[in-house]
């Protein structure tokens, strides 16, 4: 699910490391594999079976060593199997949550690697459906370029700090070497990147605001001399055996007429029923700037039967509507879409998390 929670959370998902104080090496991971019935709709391409897809499967390796006085040494080495494709490309190893740092209990962590950025964290367990074919990413940090908020980034340095009555904060820089004389990006010499969250959990209220800003070519959709930022809250509320959530994000280019300056909202629930978890989603990336007619929007139901704490059987259905000139497809899926036609994705499958 997407819980790749800086490893550095246990209360507010990075509020403190999840690590035993032991030098010992700890293996965790996910494995989740599934069969679809894919639509694109695509000219001459009939509805296609897909066995095995791979549903973002990884195995990670992390440990701590304790230094005295309340402070520890931390590292995590994270790696997504992605077993259907045999990519070299994509299964380069430590492609995921890759880092080293300081923890303390009072003054906080500070991790240096690659990281999911606080922007990405802030909003992650609002979505029931992460990791899947039905990921809110396919609205979430998306606009019709693609994701380009919502990340895992590189050259992070991050510091998330202790939990305060429900509250936490998280804050990551990333900078990018340029040659100033040479680069194309002349008049921005910097290619970097800040984000940041604040976040409170207490009880059955989770609430979230998030911003995250790129400039000079470093990510996001920023070009050499045009930063593109972002910024969205998350609200959640759970009462008896359901659970609410929603988010409501917004993304700036500096580029004119483009269609990532949109906005963007999506609601979720779940319903438990004892072993049975009833899920739902909608989203809507709203029109960008561009001429072009950039909406899209998604919607996702679906059921988990929980066979134990880490074993579960899965069902979805996912749909994607694009507008006539967007491709918008399932993030997860890899599917092909082509302009202005639906993706649709029925997706039995078993995830496993150890």
């Amino acid at each position: 699910m997407k819980k790749s929670l800086i490893a550095l959370a246990v209360a507010g998902v990075v509020s403190a490391p999840a690590f035993a104080a032991t030098a010992n090496v700890d293996i965790y991971g996910r494995m989740a594999f599934s069969v679809d019935f894919a639509d694109t709709n695509e000219a001459g391409d009939s509805d296609d079976i897909v066995t095995g897809r791979d549903n973002v499967s990884r195995i990670g390796f992390k440990g701590s060593e304790d230094l005295g006085g309340g402070l520890s040494a931390i590292w995590q080495v994270e790696t997504q199997l992605n077993a259907n494709t045999g990519s070299a490309a994509d299964d380069e190893f430590a492609n995921r949550n890759t880092f080293v740092g300081l923890s303390s209990k009072s003054m906080g962590t500070v991790v240096l690697g690659r990281h999911d950025t606080p922007y990405k964290l802030a909003t992650g367990k609002l979505d029931p459906f992460g990791d899947t074919a039905g990921d809110y990413n396919t609205i979430i940090g998306t606009t019709a370029s693609g994701t380009i908020f919502d990340t895992r980034a590189n050259q992070t340095v991050a510091y998330i700090s202790p939990t305060f009555s429900g509250f936490h904060a998280a804050l990551a820089y990333v900078e990018v070497k340029l040659n100033e004389d040479t680069d194309a990006a002349a008049g921005n010499n910097n290619a970097d990147a800040v984000s940041a969250m604040g976040m409170y959990e207490n009880g059955p209220l989770f609430a979230s605001l998030a911003y995250e800003a790129y400039s000079g070519g470093a990510g996001g959709g920023s070009t050499g001399v045009d930063d593109t930022d972002a910024w969205k809250v998350g609200l959640g509320y759970a009462f008896g055996n359901a659970k609410l959530g929603a988010v409501y994000e917004s993304i700036d280019s500096d580029v004119a007429a483009s269609a990532n300056t949109r906005d963007a909202w999506y609601v979720s629930g779940v319903y438990s029923m004892g072993a049975i978890d009833l899920k739902a989603a909608y989203g809507v990336s709203e029109d960008g700037d561009s001429a072009a007619d950039t909406e899209f929007d998604y919607w996702t139901v679906g059921a988990d039967y929980n066979l134990s704490k880490r074993t579960k059987l899965f069902a979805l259905y996912a749909t994607v509507e694009n507008a006539a000139t967007t491709a918008a497809t399932l993030s997860t899926t890899g599917y092909t879409a082509t302009p202005g036609q639906d993706v649709d994705v029925l997706s039995i499958g078993i995830a496993h998390t150890f």
